[in-house]
Formats: C-alpha cells, structure tokens, sequence
C-alpha cells in the first residue's frame, strides 16, 4: 500500500495548484519502484513499509520507509538498503527529474495508513484523532486492545483511572504509534 501525502502540489504566484506529475502517473512510477526495490530490501531482512514521491522545500524526494522483519533496524542494514537502491534507481533511471533519495525507518511514532497496520498494533500503545467525538473525545493516548471487525477498543487512562473506548474505524482521522511517558 502507498501512501501519498499531498505535498506533491506545486502552487502559482496566485496560490492555485499545479501538478507536478498526474495522479495516475505518480501511482505508476511507484507502483513500478516498488517493484524495483522490493527485492532488494528482501536481501537484507527488511520489508517495505511505505513510499512516496513528494515535493518538500522546493525539493522533490522519493522517500522509501523500511522495518526489519525481526527487531529494529538499524544504521548499517538501512545504509546497505539505501545504497543497494539508489545503484538500481542510477540504473534503471525511472524519475527524469532531480530528487532526493532517502531511505530511513517510520519511526518510534509511525503512522498507521491501513487497517491492516491498525489490526497488527494490538497491544501497542497509540494515539488516535477522531472525525466525530466519541464519549465527549475528539482524540485518545493509550493502548489499542482489540480490533473486531470494524471496531477499535482503546484502554486509557482518566486520572490514574483505566478506561475502555470502542471507536469505528471509520471514525478514525489519524492513528500513529506513541511512547508512553
């Protein structure tokens, strides 16, 4: 699954968007970066966990996040994967353009895009926004305990007191992993 974020769009003096590559294109060129660089993060005992090509600074970077398949990565694996793929990317050369390759971990606080990521954090501790209030909240810090269907069930704490909030996927905004102070 990729993510595209929407900082890709490039604005006139008048503050009007205009596209850098078309939508269906961009999802192209990823789609066939990925299958590019799959294998090669494979090699190292790594998966994909996302990708994206987006304009930051007037800069345009192709940004490839990867995960160890066991415990953390760390920076000699994610040195050998980023050379190992901008040789490929020098190679086969699929962005005309100038970019700014970078390949990194998500992160401690990384994004949950999919349900499918959502469902794989049960027993981790997050922070969700939500669309509508739910129990008078518009967000929640704790631990998601359970995914049934479509339903979330999140613990939290009140004033040292546990709490259980059950929230529609469809009611989630945003939802990232969070370190617990």
């Amino acid at each position: 699954m990729c993510y595209i974020t929407y900082s890709f769009i490039k604005r006139n003096e008048w503050g009007n968007p205009l596209f850098i590559i078309e939508w269906g294109e961009k999802m192209e060129l990823l789609e066939s970066i990925k299958e590019m660089v799959l294998p090669l993060i494979e090699q190292n005992d790594c998966y994909l966990d996302d990708i994206e090509y987006v304009k930051d600074n007037n800069e345009m970077y192709l940004r490839i996040y990867i995960e160890k398949n066991e415990g953390y990565l760390d920076m000699d694996t994610c040195v050998a994967v980023s050379e190992l793929i901008s040789d490929k990317l020098d190679e086969t050369d699929p962005i005309k353009d100038e970019y700014i390759l970078e390949v990194s971990s998500p992160g401690i606080e990384k994004p949950l895009k999919t349900f499918e990521q959502v469902q794989k954090s049960v027993g981790e501790y997050v922070y969700a926004k939500f669309k509508n209030p739910k129990a008078g909240l518009y967000e929640v810090e704790g631990y998601l305990k359970s995914v049934d269907n479509q339903e979330l069930e999140f613990e939290y704490l009140v004033k040292n007191i546990k709490k259980k909030i059950v929230v529609n996927y469809e009611n989630i905004q945003f939802i990232r992993l969070a370190v617990k102070f």
